[in-house]
């Protein structure tokens, strides 16, 4: 029990998916329920077999907004159809204990962060349930018309909330669960048209006309285009006087005629029924984009065949988003292997070289907070490098209430993201030892730093320090020497020098920018 609440096991979904329920009640004045739901019927979506075009959407969507759970579903009178999911394992629950039900209600996305904050969902057993669902963010799919069928959602166990890109890529699957709607729609009344070649000529037209998103062709046995579409026309540019009784292989790439793909994707087609795939095709400009379709038999009367249907969509944005995102997925694991293994450094130096387990624990925390700080610098710019300004900054902040006693000069350079590490984490151990032993420990004591850029990129750092106590060179170097002089000192390409006159210590960074 929690609160009073009982908590539900949430393998009981399936059981509760045999309860009686309510219907909706409350919906935006815009429509009436019975419209919404005469706009969902028209889809004949509901209770449709998992597709995989809906399933890698679900999958896209828990990937990039990290959770356990992602849905793409449609709502009706009496329960919630899921016609993909990830981490549920049930394909329908009842609606009135739906989240999505209250996200209908909203204008484009509802978020819940946690959901036993929100009084909507009180009692409700899927939130105390074991384990319970807390966070819900859930964008509404939308018919042709602008009403609402659904959304593609995600959840999780616990409270959360989703960045700016999670948000703009969950609007953009929803989007593209819309747009897989109309292309089924479109396909169904397609197929349904072929089946008499009078009605063919009235009907498909109809719909070749309308569907301007997408590239419909028609080909004769050979291949050679007996129809082009106005859709065709608007993503190949080709018109269809210009098209009609060319090869069908015009579309494609100088690479894919090469390899007869034209060919392959009719074998495939006649001799399974239909043909799906997706991959770069050829504008009359020349230039490329990535489209995905299906080709299928052509059927005249009495079920002869008499060509190919081929529909394309240009899909280049999606593919292109898609490409960003495995990009950045890399990207952020190289990233924070390099992170991990530095921070792995950190902690094994810092316990090896410390008088006492509580000394090593406070210099593996101050180094760590100096690094985090480096990494929120590099945030801000994408990890694409930052100013060596806003880096010593950012390195001395702790130390602001000496800032009259610090000197600081040198044009203002932009540092890659390593070298923007490695100098934060220089800069740390040089502070906190002169405000501990150093000129910053007497308030007589000054700091100089000062850095130089070359012609060919080639780059000099300084810190020096000034009328603070007599300094005596250490019998045995630290890891912060170590850190200093040959660690930060290899990110630029170059080393670093640590003395210690009586006059103050001295360090000097030597490298390259390039």
């Amino acid at each position: 029990m929690t609160g009073g609440r009982r908590l539900l096991p949430f393998h009981d979904l399936r059981r509760m998916c045999q309860r009686p329920v309510s219907a909706l009640t409350s919906l935006s004045p815009n429509y009436t329920e019975a419209e919404r739901l005469d706009a969902l019927a028209a889809y004949e979506i509901v209770d449709t077999p998992r597709e995989e075009e809906f399933d890698d959407l679900a999958r896209i969507a828990s990937e990039v907004c990290g959770t356990p759970i992602a849905v793409v579903n449609f709502v009706s009178d009496t329960r919630q159809f899921f016609k993909a999911e990830v981490g549920l394992g049930v394909r329908e629950t009842p609606v009135d204990i739906s989240f999505c039900k209250h996200a209908l209600l909203a204008e484009d996305m509802m978020i819940v962060p946690d959901a036993t904050q929100d009084s909507r969902f009180d009692n409700n057993p899927l939130v105390y349930g074991d384990p319970p669902l807390r966070f819900y963010a859930g964008v509404l799919v939308r018919s042709a018309e602008g009403l609402p069928l659904g959304t593609m959602c995600v959840l999780d166990h616990t409270p959360r909330e989703l960045d700016a890109h999670q948000i703009r890529t969950l609007r953009l699957l929803a989007r593209q669960v819309s747009i897989q709607l109309e292309l089924h729609r479109s396909l169904r009344r397609t197929k349904a048209a072929l089946g008499d070649v009078r009605r063919l000529e009235s009907q498909y037209r109809q719909i070749v006309d309308s569907a301007v998103d997408f590239a419909i062709i028609t080909t004769d046995l050979d291949g050679g285009i007996t129809s082009w579409s106005p859709g065709a026309q608007q993503i190949f540019g080709w018109s269809e006087t210009e098209t009609l009784g060319r090869p069908a292989a015009l579309v494609f790439t100088a690479v894919d005629r090469e390899a007869d793909l034209a060919v392959r994707e009719m074998a495939t087609a006649r001799e399974t029924g239909r043909g799906i795939g997706e991959g770069w095709y050829q504008r009359k400009d020349g230039s490329r984009f990535w489209a995905s379709g299906e080709i299928m038999p052509l059927m005249g009367e009495d079920e002869v065949q008499i060509g190919y249907l081929k529909i394309l969509r240009d899909r280049t944005v999606e593919y292109q988003a898609e490409e960003q995102r495995k990009e950045l997925t890399h990207e952020l694991s190289h990233r924070m292997k390099n992170v991990l293994a530095t921070v792995q450094s950190i902690v094994t130096q810092s316990l090896r070289t410390a008088e006492s387990l509580d000394a090593g624990r406070d210099a593996i925390s101050s180094r760590v907070q100096a690094l985090a700080r480096a990494q929120d610098i590099l945030t801000q710019t994408s990890w694409s490098g930052a100013g060596i300004r806003q880096v010593v900054d950012e390195a001395l902040a702790a130390h602001r209430a000496e800032q009259g006693r610090i000197v600081i000069s040198g044009p203002d350079v932009v540092l890659s993201p390593q070298q923007v590490l490695g100098l934060s984490l220089a800069l740390h151990e040089l502070a906190t030892n002169a405000a501990k032993y150093g000129s910053l420990s007497m308030p007589s004591g000054k700091v100089e730093i000062s850095w130089d850029v070359g012609p060919d990129k080639d780059f000099r750092f300084d810190w020096i320090e000034r009328d603070g106590p007599h300094v005596n060179a250490p019998s045995r170097r630290g890891f912060g020497s170590r850190l200093i002089e040959r660690i930060v000192g290899s990110y630029f390409d170059g080393g670093g020098q640590l003395d210690f006159p009586p006059s103050g210590v001295v360090f000097r960074l030597t490298g390259s920018l390039g």
